[in-house]
C-alpha cells in the first residue's frame, strides 16, 4: 500500500476532525530508536517496479521542463561551462527526455556535438522530433545533436566526451540510479572523469529534517492503519502544508559525480547527523495547523494545532543539486532553510513509526541514511533510515 501525492491530497479533504479527540501518539522511553526502510521504486507503481527504474508520465516531463527553479539554473550552468569552448567540447546528455531540453541548450551554447541518450523508446522518438524542429528553426546545426536509444550504461558512444550532463536526480538524490549511471560514465564516456568540470551537476544531495505530518497525527486506527504502508514513504508536493519541519535541515546524503571511489555495490553508510527540535518552529507550525485543521466546532484549534505541531512523524527528505564546482549555482527543491516552495520534485516523508511520537523543544534526534546498491541502474537502491531520540 502506497500513499501517493494524489491520495494525500484526497485525505486533506476528508470530513472535519470530530471533537478534540485524535489517535494516541506512540509512547517511547527516555530514549528510543526508530527505523524506516524502503526500495526506491516502492512509491511508483507496478511499471517502475517491473523495470527497476522510476518511470515518468507526460505530466512529470512537463513539470520538469517548466520548473523555474530547475531548468534556468541548468541553462546557466551549461552556458557557463561551455563559455570559451564553442565548437570544441562534446557533450553527453543522459536521460534527455522527450523534449531533449538540456541537449538543445548545450548545442545552442556552442557544443561541437551532443549525444542525447534516452532509455524510453517513445521519449527518444519525440526527442528526435524536437531536435528536428530546432534544426529547422536554425537553433542548432543539422547533426549537432544525435539522439541515441538505450540506457547510458548499455550504449557505446563514438567518442569520449568533455562534459556529461546527467539530470538523473530523484527526490531522494540517489533513487534514480545515480551511483551506477555515473560510475559507468566515468569509466566509459568521460574524457576527464575525475575533473569536476566534466560534470553537471557536480553533486547531488539529499537534505533531511524531522517533521510533523498532520494526517499522520489526525488519522489512525481503526479507520486508518499507517502500519500497512510497510515502510513505503509518503511523497508530497513541496508546498504541502501538511508537513512542517521541526528542526533545521541537514545534509544526509551526497553523491559527487567526479568521485574516483564512487561505489556501485554494497552498503553506503552516510554520516550520522544531529537535529535539535526548534521551539520557534513548533510555535509557527502550531499556528499553521490551527488555521488549516477543520473540526466540527467543538475542538480547541489552538491546542490541537500545538499538539500536532509537536508530533514527530518521520524525516522529510528532498534533493539539492550543486551545478558548478565553485558552488554558486544550485537547484533547491525547498528553500535553504527547508521552506516550502514550488518544485517538480516531491518531499519524501519516511514515517518512522505507525503513530507519531510527541517531542518538546530542545529534544534532539540523530539520524543516518544507509543506501544498499545493487550494482546496476535497473536494480533500485534500498534505503534504511535509522533515528535515535535524545530527550532534553
Amino acid at each position: 500500500m502506497a500513499l501517493s501525492t494524489a491520495a494525500a491530497g484526497a485525505l486533506c479533504a476528508l470530513a472535519p476532525v470530530p471533537n478534540s479527540v485524535r489517535p494516541a501518539a506512540a509512547a517511547l522511553g527516555p530514549a528510543g530508536t526508530l527505523e524506516a526502510s524502503w526500495t526506491a521504486t516502492d512509491s511508483f507503481g507496478d511499471r517502475s517496479a517491473q523495470a527497476g527504474l522510476i518511470a515518468f508520465d507526460e505530466s512529470a516531463y512537463k513539470a520538469m521542463a517548466s520548473d523555474r527553479r530547475r531548468t534556468p539554473q541548468f541553462a546557466r550552468a551549461i552556458q557557463k561551462r561551455l563559455e570559451g569552448k564553442a565548437g570544441e567540447w562534446s557533450v553527453l546528455d543522459i536521460g534527455t527526455g522527450p523534449y531533449a531540453l538540456l541537449a538543445i541548450i548545450a548545442a545552442k551554447a556552442g557544443a561541437r556535438k551532443v549525444y542525447a541518450v534516452e532509455a524510453v523508446p517513445e521519449a527518444a522518438r519525440r526527442a528526435r522530433l524536437f531536435v528536428a524542429k530546432a534544426e529547422k528553426n536554425g537553433d542548432v546545426r543539422p547533426g549537432q545533436i544525435e539522439v541515441i536509444d538505450g540506457l547510458s550504461t548499455e550504449v557505446t558512444l563514438p567518442e569520449k566526451v568533455d562534459l556529461v550532463i546527467a539530470e538523473i536526480i530523484g527526490s531522494v538524490a540517489s533513487e534514480e540510479g545515480a551511483h551506477a549511471t555515473i560510475r559507468d560514465a566515468q569509466l566509459r564516456h568521460a574524457k576527464r572523469p575525475h575533473d569536476v568540470s566534466s560534470w553537471i551537476p557536480v553533486a547531488a544531495q539529499t537534505l533531511a529534517a524531522p517533521c510533523s505530518y498532520s494526517l499522520h497525527s489526525l488519522l489512525g486506527p481503526p479507520e486508518f492503519d499507517w502500519a500497512k504502508l510497510d515502510g513505503v514513504p509518503v511523497r508530497l508536493n513541496c508546498r504541502a502544508s501538511e508537513v512542517q519541519l521541526l528542526a533545521d535541515p541537514q545534509l544526509i546524503e551526497e553523491v559527487r559525480f567526479a568521485d574516483p571511489a564512487l561505489p556501485v555495490t554494497g552498503r553506503v553508510a552516510n554520516p550520522r547527523v544531529r537535529f535539535a527540535v526548534d521551539g520557534a518552529r513548533l510555535a509557527a507550525n502550531a499556528a499553521v495547523y490551527a488555521a488549516e485543521i477543520r473540526t466540527d466546532g467543538s475542538a480547541d484549534l489552538a491546542a490541537l494545532g500545538a499538539s500536532v505541531a509537536s508530533d514527530l512523524s518521520g524525516l522529510a527528505l528532498w534533493p539539492r543539486l550543486q551545478l558548478d564546482d565553485e558552488g554558486t549555482i544550485f537547484v533547491e527543491s525547498r528553500g535553504p532553510h527547508g521552506e516550502a516552495q514550488k518544485s517538480h520534485w516531491t518531499t519524501v516523508v519516511a514515517l518512522l513509526s505507525a503513530r507519531p511520537v510527541a517531542l518538546k523543544p530542545a529534544d534532539q534526534l540523530t539520524a543516518s541514511l544507509t543506501v544498499e546498491l545493487g550494482g546496476a541502474v535497473t536494480t533500485p537502491p534500498r534505503y534504511l533510515l535509522r533515528a535515535d531520540l535524545l530527550p532534553a
